[in-house]
């Protein structure tokens, strides 16, 4: 009777062992690492444009969730001092030098920031795919797992995307995000992962156009505080242009 309890317990040990892990399951171990209640970083982020231009913009920002963030560029000189406050779904940009402020909303939040690949809404704010996207494994290996998300709201900025991700840190490694026709539009590779306390976080990224050839833009973050507490009245008009 106890080698038959022992056989039992050994089978269940193996069985589980080989489980396979969901499609879901790994959008959740994602999400673990990706989404985070508050963040305050400082990144540099490089703008190369067709002909082999580059401009180079460092910024500091505190995001909460997907509801705030502020954002406030640090260099260069000229841009020193630029604001955007992001509330909800509108963002007002501060224009230190003429002390005027502007509102854009809408379609406009996925518009690229200073002419790169990554969006207002890239950098502002921070939300589960799980919540967003049903998800399917189409190829799996030792190393890596694939998988092919689409959307519950097909409105959103990009309503296929796929998924090549490091199974030992759950770090999305390549994404391909797609419109509609999952007609591809951009690339985003990790370059760099560090761990913060059980936390793996891509720290250098680099993000390229699909669609325009020689198009890119690296983003460095250079320090990064999770979990740290940010006051509402922080996030106002009237701290944006204080």
């Amino acid at each position: 009777m106890k080698k038959v309890v022992l056989g039992f317990i050994f089978l269940s040990f193996i069985a589980s062992a080989f489980a396979k892990i969901t499609a879901e399951e790994w959008l959740d171990k994602i999400d673990a690492n990706m989404v985070y209640k508050t963040a305050e970083s400082v990144a540099k982020m490089t703008v190369h444009t067709p002909g082999g231009k580059k401009r180079v913009f460092e910024m500091k920002s505190v995001v909460v969730e997907d509801k705030f963030a502020l954002i406030e560029y640090l260099k260069p000189n000229r841009d020193k001092g630029t604001r955007y406050l992001k509330r909800d779904d509108i963002l007002w940009i501060y224009f230190p030098r003429v002390d005027r402020t502007m509102q854009i909303q809408g379609h406009m939040l996925r518009e690229g920031v200073q002419g790169g690949e990554l969006s207002f809404e890239d950098i502002s704010e921070s939300s589960a795919w799980r919540e967003k996207y049903d998800a399917e494994i189409i190829e799996e290996d030792d190393a890596t797992i694939t998988i092919r998300m689409v959307a519950k709201d097909m409105t959103v900025s990009y309503p296929y995307q796929k998924i090549l991700i490091d199974k030992n840190t759950a770090v999305p490694i390549q994404i391909i995000k797609s419109g509609v026709g999952e007609t591809p539009i951009k690339e985003i590779l990790t370059v760099k992962t560090e761990k913060f306390g059980a936390r793996y976080y891509p720290v250098v990224t680099e993000i390229r156009s699909l669609l325009v050839e020689d198009k890119w833009t690296r983003f460095e973050v250079q320090s990064i505080k999770f979990g740290l507490e940010y006051p509402e009245e922080m996030f106002t008009k009237e701290m944006l242009e204080r």
